[in-house]
């Protein structure tokens, strides 16, 4: 009984070239700055560590007055946290005028809460930083292309030894 070989060579290697591509958008993301994001300034109308029924450890939920959705900011503080880089977010309170830079809604992100916008970049209070994004979308990027590559190294072995078509 010999095992039928299954021709997965080429879609595994499609599969593999996605996952670098995501990669590399992830940390070309990284890499930008504050005007390359979009901005929402006005004044805090909600500041909170949790909202309706939602309390997450080391979160902070600010609203703005008139926007539609609240900005949920990640700040942890313990070892091993994506923490941000610079943040004094506890020092801001309701009546203050803000603006937060932040990115679109990805894909993968689409099915989420939409009442909640996670994608925090930066956030200034009369042009003094408060919040500065960490460096968890550079290394999230460097591990997806380095598991993609690590796929397609394998793939290409596998296929020279004739394991796989």
């Amino acid at each position: 009984m010999t095992l039928e070989r299954k021709p997965i060579f080429k879609k595994s290697l499609i599969g593999s070239a996605i996952i670098i591509v995501l990669g590399a958008a992830l940390y070309s993301k990284s890499g930008k700055t504050k005007t390359e994001y979009e901005t929402v300034s006005g004044k805090i109308d909600f500041i909170d560590s949790h909202f309706d029924n939602l309390h997450p450890r080391d979160h902070r939920f600010i609203h703005i007055e008139g926007q539609e959705r609240l900005f949920d900011i990640f700040i942890g503080k313990e070892t091993g946290d994506f923490s941000p880089e610079f943040e004094k977010i506890d020092d801001l309170s309701v009546g203050d005028t803000i603006t937060v830079y932040h990115s679109d809604d990805t894909p993968l992100q689409k099915n989420k809460d939409l009442r909640l916008n996670k994608n925090v970049e930066f956030i200034d209070k009369n042009s003094q930083p408060y919040f500065i994004r960490g460096t968890k979308n550079k290394l999230g990027g460097i591990a997806f292309m380095a598991i993609g590559s690590f796929f397609v190294i394998g793939l290409i072995a596998l296929k020279k030894s004739r394991k796989i078509d």
